[in-house]
């Protein structure tokens, strides 16, 4: 039986990734940017100047890395999820505050490049 790997505390295992992130308000028309700092199989840190309380329901989508396979398209991964904390940063340092996601439904999609 296969498992997946997890860190002693139980929780699922981190990888350093940073790559875009768009997020928003469920139905808002507004999307932000950011870069992701990790993520796992079950969530995504991210660091913004927004700050949002536990329990918010947030829409993300992570853009994966180009693959070079000649048909100029890219990948993305849709989430939905919530915030379950806001790791506040010292203001003087200049370092955004970071935002825990918990991933609760995701799909992959491929978006075609135009020319």
């Amino acid at each position: 039986m296969l498992r997946k790997r997890q860190e002693a505390n139980g929780r699922a295992r981190r990888f350093t990734i940073h790559i875009p992130v768009r997020y928003r308000l469920p139905r808002s028309p507004e999307w932000f940017e950011a870069y992701t700092e990790n993520v796992s199989r079950s969530g995504v840190l991210f660091r913004t100047d927004r700050t949002f309380e536990p329990t918010t329901a947030l829409d993300l989508r992570l853009e994966l890395p180009p693959v070079d396979n000649g048909e100029r398209v890219r990948g993305e991964v849709v989430c939905k999820g919530e915030v379950v904390r806001m790791d506040q940063s010292d203001d003087r340092d200049g370092v955004p505050s970071g935002v825990a996601v918990a991933i609760h439904r995701y799909w992959m999609t491929q978006i075609r490049e135009q020319n």
